[in-house]
């Protein structure tokens, strides 16, 4: 007997007259909505409109042969307690519910039932609206949102390792600068001079730490320039090779003529050796690493890692391991600074950090796949470069060093250990130094005096009130012959600031060595 004929006799039960008929059936089966009638007690189909037949994609057929515990991905008593609520309460909302489809798929239903009771049976029926969709642009949107507060999160994060990257710059200028103040003082003295270049050493270590803080706050020093990305990865392959056991092994899948990407080569190969050392902690047991590079087209904008990457043309770099993968519950902190899940003293935690400040200071986006017990793969897409371009020639070598003696320098920094110490070490080669601790001492001083009288200026760029390049452009009004250095202990964007200043001749990024600091200064005096 098929539904529809045992749907006739329920509605003779009701006392359907012709007019009733057609107003039940017209408003049935014009539903949106699937609507179904089944035996309260059975289980059994009694009757089902068009909408619902498509939604599942069974015939009527079918249907009369099934009963409601055939259709939701539930047990058959949670199913008969949500009809025992429905018999208690006359109407119940029964919610979000799973539906399997004719062809096997799963469609999210939402559910109202009521009881109907006619010739003393009791039936139910119920509209079944799919919510499929809806759930799925939900799902979609609290990515997006878990997306943009990543983003603005690890935005915070850095900006705050950047401030305290700044200071610790400042620190690691006044020691080591007197480290090697006092190489110079006690030559001679080998247990002085060891004791301070083992104080160099750890503040190269410390160094090294604040890089990579900037790095990851995309205010690092980069050399931008047209790269083949296959060429660092096979200069990162022989590195690799001293670095890794012997019972990890490396392959390489490199695609053929890609095109350029315009690219920091030492950021690249820190990126890769990042990625490795972090494949080869995960695999203590030894295992592969590859590393394939290929083309992508992006159709349509793609969101990675909290940053929307542009359609377009990519390069493509994976890194894949086979070691143990990384819990569910730690993927969304693993690019976070001093995140870690090694034991103390063995791991930083920033090491994907930086690789994540570098893929974004690129204008790329980074990917992470992982399943504990089977390995690992991040995936790093940079924007590929239009054909044609190629990399640029080395610059000319620097000139060679001498001293300037009775040159009159004003070193401006807000920090008194940094200019006792730079003082020293100037008046050391032979030049006349004055200090100002702030942008506004210096400006007067450089307003008291005729405007040749200082040869040179070296002013900080952080400072409370007139701040350095604020106080190279006041100068160039008054002096504008007058060469300015900057210094400071942040990186690209303030390099790109200086190249808009006139007389702002070099930037030295802090901290700097005693060498470096006399280059600066030679280079800007003409030497």
């Amino acid at each position: 007997m098929s539904v529809r004929i045992i749907g006739k006799k329920v509605r003779s039960a009701m006392g359907s007259t012709g007019e009733n008929e057609l107003r039940y059936r017209a408003l049935f089966e014009c539903a949106q909505d699937g609507i179904f009638l089944f035996d309260a007690d059975t289980g059994r189909f009694i009757e089902v409109n068009g909408a619902f037949l498509r939604m599942f994609g069974y015939s009527p057929e079918q249907i009369a042969q099934m009963t409601i515990f055939d259709l939701p991905e539930d047990s058959e008593e949670n199913i008969r307690r949500n009809i025992q609520r429905v018999l208690q309460h006359g109407y119940w909302q029964l919610g979000e519910r799973t539906y399997r489809c004719a062809d096997g798929s799963l469609l999210q239903i939402e559910v109202y039932a009521s009881l109907l009771n006619l010739q003393d049976r009791r039936y139910i029926m119920a509209v079944a609206r799919d919510i499929t969709e809806r759930k799925r642009s939900e799902r979609e949107h609290q990515r997006m949102r878990e997306q943009l507060e990543q983003a603005r999160k690890m935005e915070t994060v850095g900006t705050l390792a950047a401030g305290i990257a700044h200071d610790f710059n400042n620190l690691l200028t006044a020691i080591m600068g007197n480290a090697e103040l006092l190489q110079i003082i006690y030559a001679g003295d080998a247990q002085v001079e060891e004791r301070a270049q083992q104080i160099l050493q750890a503040c190269e270590r410390g160094k090294n730490m604040v890089n990579a803080l900037l790095t990851f706050s995309r205010r690092g020093i980069t050399d931008m320039r047209p790269r083949h990305l296959n060429e660092l990865v096979l200069a990162s392959q022989q590195i690799l090779s001293y670095m890794l056991p012997a019972s990890i092994r490396v392959e390489t899948h490199l695609q053929s003529d890609l095109p350029a990407v315009n690219a920091d080569a030492t950021q690249m190969e820190q990126m890769i050796m990042n990625l490795c050392v972090n494949s080869r902690d995960a695999m203590p047991s030894g295992g592969t690493i590859t590393l394939r590079t290929y083309r992508v087209t992006l159709d349509a904008p793609c969101v990675m890692s909290g940053t929307e990457l542009p359609p377009g043309e990519y390069v493509c770099l994976e890194v894949e391991d086979t070691g143990g993968g990384i819990p569910p519950e730690y993927l969304p902190h693993i690019f976070e600074p001093f995140f870690t899940t090694k034991p103390v003293g063995r791991g930083t935690g920033l090491g994907l950090a930086t690789v994540y400040g570098i893929v974004l200071a690129h204008g790329g986006g980074i990917e992470v796949q992982s399943c504990v017990g089977v390995g690992t793969c991040f995936r790093i897409f940079l924007p590929a470069m239009s054909e044609g371009k190629d990399t640029p020639q080395a610059g000319e070598e620097p000139p060679v060093p001498h001293s300037f003696r009775g040159v009159r320098v004003l070193f401006v920094d807000d920090e008194a250990l940094i200019r006792e110490m730079i003082a020293h070490t100037l008046r050391q080669e032979g030049y006349e130094v004055e200090t100002a601790s702030n942008g506004e001492e210096a400006l007067q001083m450089i307003r008291e005096r005729d405007t040749s009288y200082y040869h040179l200026l070296i002013t900080d760029l952080t400072m409370p009130g007139l701040g350095g390049i604020a106080l190279a452009w006041q100068v160039y009004q008054i002096a504008p012959r007058l060469p300015v250095i900057l210094c400071s202990g942040y990186g690209t964007e303030v390099a790109e600031q200086v190249e808009n200043v006139p007389n702002v001749v070099s930037y030295l990024q802090k901290p700097y060595r005693r060498r470096q600091l006399l280059k600066a200064v030679e280079h800007a005096l003409g030497g």
